[in-house]
């Protein structure tokens, strides 16, 4: 073999080595998210402003991708999207599976957490008992909504046996429990179908968060809320682990960074703030807020109490740690309520 043909191959090798193939220092990795919510929601607000952030920081090597409204796939299947890959990265709410998430959904119960930045981050205090309910995927961070009200089309409620016999909307089993419990009808209905609902009387109110009537658009279809904390909505970011493990290290170091603890308590921040701003939207469409008397306040605070004890009772039963759970979370709670 000539010299010079011996240059040109290892000429050649070289730059299929650094040249031909780009290196992970200068791959473009794109992940595609899944979102079930309307493209305004604050938690597709936090999706974009987290891939935006990811992209400057990465140098644009690291793209997200939103798909908003359910297009790739509806509420229901939002875990398996991104267990299965079908999705890189999804939003779930656990409401949507009933039972598929025992112990995250004893967070979901009334009077237990004050808020969704309180919330947020007592779940991620908590993950470790969790992570039997999250076998394939990788959860980037829990959030919690603020507490949700009784909006009501048309009856103001100030009394408990107001409530007997009316038709009431409920995002979850939990909820459903609650409703059953004060004498009302749980209504399963899809949050986008909730206004045409309302409007026709087929339900006569529906347990939901004041961004959440605004995104959905309920202004003109609730006069009265029952401000009550009703119980709170939890979701999880979750990932594919494939996806996360064919990033480089240095990508994966900034998608950790700004999940965990940091990100629940952004997202839970946001959605407090976002409340606030569906709230006065509502009072803006003439929405009055009303509260129980007082004894019904009391009643209404051991009718929630019993409707956790039982559950936890129940999943004890079963084998599973739901008071450990339990008592953990309340501890975090009491924690990260003291913080500013």
């Amino acid at each position: 073999m000539s010299l010079r043909s011996t240059v040109l191959q290892l000429a050649f090798a070289w730059a299929l080595a650094f040249g031909g193939m780009p290196s992970a220092a200068g791959q473009t990795y794109e992940l595609k998210a899944s979102s079930y919510l309307p493209p305004s929601h604050t938690i597709n607000a936090e999706i974009s402003r987290w891939a935006k952030e990811l992209e400057e920081r990465s140098g644009g090597r690291l793209v997200i991708k939103l798909f908003t409204s359910g297009q790739m796939g509806p509420v229901q299947r939002q875990f398996d999207l991104a267990r299965t890959g079908v999705a890189d990265i999804s939003y779930v709410l656990h409401g949507a599976t009933p039972g598929r998430f025992p112990l995250t959904e004893l967070a979901q119960y009334p009077t237990l957490i004050p808020n969704g930045r309180v919330g947020s981050q007592a779940l991620m205090d908590i993950a470790d008992l969790l992570q039997k309910e999250y076998r394939g995927v990788k959860v980037l961070y829990f959030m919690a909504t603020p507490p949700i009200p009784f909006l009501m089309a048309r009856e103001k409620i100030t009394t408990l046996d107001q409530l007997q016999g009316l038709r009431i909307r409920h995002p979850g089993t939990v909820y459903a429990s609650l409703i059953s419990a004060l004498g009302a009808s749980p209504v399963g209905v899809a949050p986008a179908e909730v206004s045409d609902s309302l409007s026709k009387g087929t339900i006569d109110g529906t347990l939901m968060s004041y961004e959440g009537a605004q995104s959905f658009q309920l202004g003109n279809d609730v006069k009265y809320s029952l401000d009550v904390n009703a119980g709170v909505v939890t979701f999880a970011l979750v990932m594919n682990p494939d996806s996360f493990s064919k990033l480089p290290p240095d990508l994966q170091a900034l998608i950790e960074e700004t999940t965990g603890h940091a990100g629940a308590k952004r997202v839970g921040t946001a959605s407090d703030e976002a409340d606030e701003i569906g709230l006065q939207y509502m009072k803006d469409h003439g929405l009055e807020l009303t509260s129980l008397e007082k004894g019904d306040a009391q009643q209404y605070q051991k009718v929630t109490a019993d409707l956790l004890e039982k559950r936890v009772q129940e999943l004890e039963k079963e084998g599973v740690p739901a008071r450990e759970v339990v008592a953990r979370l309340k501890q975090a709670i009491a924690k990260y309520a003291k913080e500013p």
